[in-house]
């Protein structure tokens, strides 16, 4: 496997502690330093590893394999390896270790234990880690200031071990789910991915790692093995992102059925789910577009649902919808809304640019899909009347989607409450493809075209913004660049609609690229490099997911 740790961090499942050359919130750095994604990683930097020769500290030529990092530095390295998910082996093999860290809050403390044992306080972290000298000698050359240790300084000679572990204080008031499995070694895990073709499978690994070595165990509020975003910057557990995760692990169910119910497990009597979730908090400031009927369908197709995650999921995905119909529907002749672009998952779609609320067409989709999967649940679970309750309310809203946004060549944004229309070039107006062959033919045959143009379809996949428009930014967030999610949406649903060709085309066109460029958070639509955290769950998943299912029009 071959990745950057400027971009892709070395770290185990299970472990909320990482590796990279990573400062700050995204500045590279010289060094490897050790980090911490717990608490959102608002304070993640923890230690620098540096190896020490004669000319004193180098900050060496990392590279690493899932099971050791090493930084090399003449003819030695330091090597770091992880026991358990908690504690770390860093051995001086051929040259000294040198562990550093500048005081990042007021009371950071070393504290000397004595026998070649420290307590390292990190208190913006969050974090307590114990080091102690396995083998070999250590010595502390830190500061005190009379408050806080202002320099942590601890050196190992040549052959020295120190083993790192992790006392962490974040706690909260779930009780761990259990597991109701073991998440193997990676090379376990990467047999059970999908095959994905003798032409990706470097591409195949690079995602089975990020998507392993993203797992955490549980902790906090994260009350199962939960895949986090990434070990770079963005820590936590956003209530969509889950869905993509759990529909990669095809072989692995009860691993999926975590991260599907990971954000159920923090739904409001209201039915309301989160905008996202880590070990020590929980937001709900936002929430996170309806597509969790959408991939409960489709895994239920896959074979990964039983009866009982179905008649678990129920309850809580029927709450979930009524949520959008009570809380975010003005009246019966209305839409749902969204209140932000946050809340749709595309955060500065110029779909948003002139206010809000908005009624937008991809919403509406998702909730008919969801309803759709709501009949279809309720009429296996033995509630004929409620199955044929959820099939009105669909026709309806699709009924009323069509009416209200639908003008004869393409899908249109309002302000909710009103009759104005919102100009956009997004490719949100494009989503409602997702509902295929529920849509009558020629609107899906337009929506097809439309996507299948230039304006979209580019040679590394579906731009979010048309690259005609004078919105379109390359790296724009959600104004232009390709994002995997919306590339998974969009080909399900023309494969779903039977242009199977098409989605073939687009999903290939993600693939080759993530191929080249790896596991990015979105990508340039045109020159089709990786922006933003490098080292992405979903986008991982998704690669997964249409590689193995749906280039070249197989699905």
């Amino acid at each position: 496997m071959i990745a950057d740790l400027r971009h892709v961090p070395f770290s185990a499942a299970g472990s909320y502690i990482a590796f990279s050359r990573l400062s700050g919130s995204g500045e590279t750095s010289e060094t490897v330093r050790m980090r911490t994604v717990r608490s959102g990683a608002c304070t993640p930097d923890l230690l620098e590893v540096l190896p020490l020769t004669d000319g004193g500290p180098a900050a060496g030529e990392a590279s690493f394999t899932p099971d050791e990092l090493a930084i090399q530095a003449g003819s030695g390295a330091v090597r770091i390896a992880f026991e358990d998910p908690s504690r770390v082996r860093v051995h001086g093999d051929g040259v000294g270790i040198l562990l550093r860290a500048d005081a990042a809050g007021p009371y950071d403390t070393l504290v000397p234990l004595g026998d070649g044992e420290w307590r390292y306080l990190r208190y913006e972290a969050r974090t307590t880690l114990r080091i102690r000298v396995r083998a070999g000698s250590a010595r502390s050359l830190s500061t005190w200031d009379g408050v806080r240790s202002g320099l942590l300084l601890l050196a190992g000679d040549p052959g020295t071990v120190f083993h790192i572990e992790e006392e962490a204080e974040s706690s909260g008031p779930l009780q761990a789910v259990p597991a109701d499995g073991v998440v193997p070694h990676f090379a376990e895990f990467l047999d059970l991915m999908p095959d994905c073709g003798p032409e990706f499978q470097d591409a195949r690994e690079l995602a089975a790692y990020v998507l392993w070595s993203t797992l955490v165990e549980p902790s906090g509020f994260l009350n199962r093995p939960s895949i986090l975003m990434s070990k770079n910057w963005m820590t936590n557990l956003w209530s969509w992102d889950n869905c993509f995760n759990a529909m990669s692990l095809e072989r692995m169910p009860w691993l999926a059925a975590h991260q599907y119910f990971s954000v159920f497990d923090h739904q409001t009597a209201d039915g309301r789910l989160p905008d996202y979730i880590n070990d020590a908090f929980r937001s709900y400031s936002f929430v996170k577009p309806p597509i969790h009927g959408w991939a409960l369908q489709r895994m239920r197709e896959r074979g990964l649902v039983d009866e009982s995650w179905l008649a678990a999921s129920y309850e809580p995905l029927s709450r979930w919808t009524r949520w959008w119909l009570t809380e975010r529907t003005a009246t019966e002749a209305a839409l749902p809304h969204y209140y932000h672009g946050n809340d749709s998952g595309w955060d500065n779609s110029t779909v948003f640019e002139s206010g809000v609320p908005v009624e937008s067409p991809d919403l509406a989709a998702l909730l008919v899909v969801q309803m759709d999967a709501l009949a279809d649940a309720a009429a296996t679970l033995g509630r004929p009347q409620e199955a044929d309750e959820w099939r009105e309310r669909a026709e309806r809203m699709l009924g009323m989607l069509l009416e209200r946004l639908w003008r004869g060549d393409r899908f249109v944004v309002r302000r909710a409450g009103s009759a104005r229309e919102v100009a956009s070039s997004s490719l949100l107006t494009r989503v409602p493809v997702i509902l295929g062959n529920r849509l009558p033919g020629d609107v899906f045959r337009a929506l097809a075209e439309d996507i299948g143009s230039h304006d979209f379809l580019t040679a590394s996949g579906l731009a979010t913004e048309s690259v005609r428009s004078s919105a379109y930014d390359s790296d724009g967030y959600w104004r232009g660049p390709v994002w995997a999610p919306s590339t998974m949406l969009i080909v399900d649903g023309l494969t779903a609609g039977g242009d199977s060709a098409l989605a073939g085309r687009i999903a290939d066109a993600f693939c080759r690229n993530v191929a080249r460029s790896g596991m990015a958070e979105n990508f340039d639509a045109l020159s089709g490099h990786g922006l933003r955290d490098r080292a992405y769950s979903w986008t991982a998943s998704v690669f997964l997911t249409l590689a193995s299912r749906y280039r070249g029009g197989r699905a």
